[in-house]
């Protein structure tokens, strides 16, 4: 039997609903056919011209990507910019993408969980709710440590078991840390929140300058470790979900992680 794109976006809909979707954002199939036959599929978090080319070596035959590979509206499709020309390479190289982004960000098991896990937060559960509606989740979670701990050595644990290349944090590095909020990627904004639910420590991929300065004024301690950092576990989860979930139904398609692809930003080593 062949499956098709059509398939796999019905499997993703599962995992990360659209329903979820911010109103800004753009999910679901951004490039490609629905009715194209699929074998293999590669994930990534970002689509760009070296995943393409690793896309036709490996013969995918669709990319979930995380961030949209068309996020504006674009006017014309030429190699003038960087965006459309990613478009065209994909429709050149009859490769299909679907994107997941702030739906998979909120949903269960998705973004967020993935990174609460790597954390170690017990009972982790959403930092927000879609006006105040417990079976809603929006972005962020919350939780407990096993054992307290101090600052300092915490914010070391994190940046290891991460691979983060670099580590930026506010906070006294004796302070001990009990609770601990979280959001993959760009949480900045829901710092407030992180204090406001009692938070010890506030823990994202990358934040604003006007955010680090009210860290300090709302006394909770705050540690950025990279945007790719904070949201590669949640794609090493996505792929396992996904590849789980078409062996349950006995789909033949393989579920593969893009291994080109890496963290954009270099940290200068002394």
């Amino acid at each position: 039997m062949t499956y098709r794109v059509r398939d796999i976006a019905e499997l993703m809909e599962q995992l990360a609903p659209q329903r979820l979707a911010e109103a800004w954002d753009n999910v679901g199939l951004l490039a490609g056919s629905a009715n194209k036959p699929v074998k293999r599929i590669l994930v990534t978090l970002d689509v760009t011209g070296g995943v393409i080319e690793e896309a036709v070596r490996k013969k995918a035959d669709l990319i979930i990507s995380h961030h949209p590979v068309i996020f504006r509206p674009v006017k014309a499709v030429n190699d003038e910019s960087w965006a459309t020309s990613i478009v065209m390479g994909l429709l050149k190289a009859d490769i299909s993408v679907f994107c997941a982004h702030t739906n998979l960000d909120k949903a269960i098991g998705g973004m967020d969980d993935a990174l609460a896990e790597c954390l170690g937060l017990v009972d982790a559960k959403p930092l927000t709710y879609a006006g105040n509606e417990p079976f809603q989740p929006l972005f962020g979670r919350i939780g407990k440590l096993p054992e307290p701990v101090s600052l300092k050595e915490y914010i070391y644990n994190v940046k290891q078991t991460l691979g983060s290349a670099s580590v930026s944090y506010i906070g006294d590095e004796s302070k001990i840390i009990k609770v601990v909020a979280s959001c993959a990627g760009a949480g900045g904004d829901l710092l407030p929140e992180a204090a406001r639910a009692g938070a010890d420590l506030y823990i994202t991929g990358e934040v604003k300058h006007h955010d680090a300065v009210a860290a300090q004024d709302l006394n909770i301690g705050l540690g950025v470790f990279g945007h790719y950092a904070t949201e590669q576990p949640g794609i090493s989860k996505l792929i396992k979900r996904l590849q789980n979930l078409i062996n349950t139904l006995q789909y033949t398609i393989e579920v593969i992680p893009s291994e080109d692809y890496c963290d954009p930003l270099c940290s200068l080593q002394e």
